[in-house]
């Protein structure tokens, strides 16, 4: 069974709420141009500890590149390898030309069986943080769970954004099966603030799995 918290964020304004505002992401409840996720609060929480030590961290999906900038800025250790995926070749490379060399661009299919692990293979094992904020849809959500889990540190921590509050979580305890029982902690996070705004989505919701 997979836990579900509910935190609102509405009286919390961290760095990275911040940052997220800076760069236009939609992590930040704070942001003024898109949708307004209240995630970066949460985040806040569970990176405070990582923030300045050299760590591994990945996210799939890289759009405009503003959550690129984002971890760039905030994981501060000039050591820290941050890596971003995408299927979108000019999302990849305009990432890279506003981000430092921390950060490293790759090519990666969501929807392609065993493309997940092989892009993440080939930038190396072992991360502490990878986060999904790719295409939303459940099977692919599903499928970066089962490549991308077996690559985290023990104690690494798998992040799912943006699932729909309205899919049963059931499903995602029948898919899961195999992992869940490999995780020393799994929960979703239905994220809360005043300004939270995801028109026509209602997504603001997160899976946070945590690897023994």
């Amino acid at each position: 069974m997979i836990d579900t918290l509910v935190i609102s964020s509405t009286d919390a304004c961290t760095d990275l709420c911040v940052l997220g505002r800076k760069f236009n992401t939609d992590k930040s409840p704070y942001n003024v141009v898109a949708h307004r996720h209240p995630y970066t609060a949460v985040y806040s929480m569970l990176f405070a500890s990582l923030k300045n030590r050299p760590i591994r961290f990945a996210e799939i999906g890289v759009a405009r590149g503003g959550s690129a900038q984002l971890w760039d800025a905030y994981f501060s250790h000039p050591e820290t390898q941050i890596e971003m995926f995408d299927r979108d070749a000019n999302f990849l490379q305009h990432t890279n030309e506003i981000t430092s060399k921390k950060v490293q661009c790759n090519l990666m299919d969501v929807q392609k069986d065993g493309d997940i692990a092989r892009a993440l293979q080939e930038r190396g094992n072992e991360y502490d943080i990878i986060l999904d904020d790719s295409t939303h849809g459940v099977e692919d959500q599903v499928r970066i769970v089962k490549e991308a889990f077996p690559l985290l540190k023990p104690g690494g921590v798998l992040i799912v954004e943006d699932i729909f509050r309205s899919t049963n979580i059931e499903e995602y305890e029948t898919r899961l099966k195999d992992i869940l029982p490999l995780c020393s902690a799994s929960y979703f996070v239905l994220c809360e603030h005043m300004a939270r705004w995801s028109p026509g989505w209602d997504n603001d919701k997160l899976l946070v799995l945590v690897k023994e």
